[in-house]
């Protein structure tokens, strides 16, 4: 695992950021364009609140997302809406680079539409995971993690609803994938994962292949490192 651990979850943040910022200007350099794919949670606002700050060429990022909740853009459980209002309505980025999931249609053609309007290849997948080590919309036990393609309509049966989300094949097709994970709760799920307990069925984050991770140490606490 290439672990990268600070103290607190805003210190966390704040090197991803940081790290993010330094892979958009190194993406632009190199092929005019970065993009980048943004998830849900709690974490991500605080990198969101640090990348204000940032120097980023803005207007050569295009956002794209790699899940969402089956709701409306408005929504206050919208993956894009958090984006949106923590970072995108703040940075100058142009709205026709901002390439939302739309959760409000039929699950099963937004997911084939999306999958046509990405690159042939994203810079980075930004993911979190959950206290039961999903990431992306790709939850235990569900017929998205076994999915071929880009995007997939995936059923949650514990949630009762349908979610959209990368496969891992479009995942793991990036050029980097980060985690940012803070928290006690994720350490037990943390340390399974690096020892391979329940495989990808039981902790779908085993899935995503060569991370970077971003921890904080309430976290990375039960890790051996």
């Amino acid at each position: 695992m290439n672990v990268l651990v600070s103290p607190t979850p805003e210190a966390a943040a704040m090197l991803a950021a940081e790290h993010l910022a330094r892979a958009a200007a190194s993406a632009i350099a190199e092929r005019g364009r970065f993009s980048v794919a943004l998830s849900g949670g709690s974490t991500p606002k605080l990198m969101y609140e640090a990348l204000k700050g940032l120097e980023v060429e803005w207007e050569k990022v295009h956002v794209y997302f790699s899940d969402e909740r089956s709701v409306g853009p408005d929504d206050e459980q919208s993956n894009y809406r958090s984006a949106r209002v923590g970072l995108l309505d703040h940075v100058g980025i142009p709205a026709a680079q901002v390439h939302r999931l739309e959760g409000e249609r039929d699950p099963a053609q937004a997911a084939a539409d999306y999958a046509a309007l990405l690159p042939s290849r994203l810079d980075l997948v930004l993911l979190g995971m959950g206290d039961d080590g999903h990431t992306a919309s790709l939850f235990p036990d569900t017929e998205g993690l076994h999915a071929t393609g880009r995007v997939v309509a995936n059923w949650v049966p514990k949630l009762d609803t349908w979610r959209l989300s990368f496969t891992f094949d479009e995942i793991n097709a990036a050029r980097e994938r980060w985690l940012l994970v803070t928290g006690a709760s994720k350490a037990k799920v943390l340390r399974e994962v690096q020892n391979g307990i329940d495989g990808v069925a039981g902790h779908p984050v085993a899935g995503v292949h060569d991370v970077t991770w971003y921890l904080d140490a309430a976290a990375a606490e039960e890790l051996s490192l």
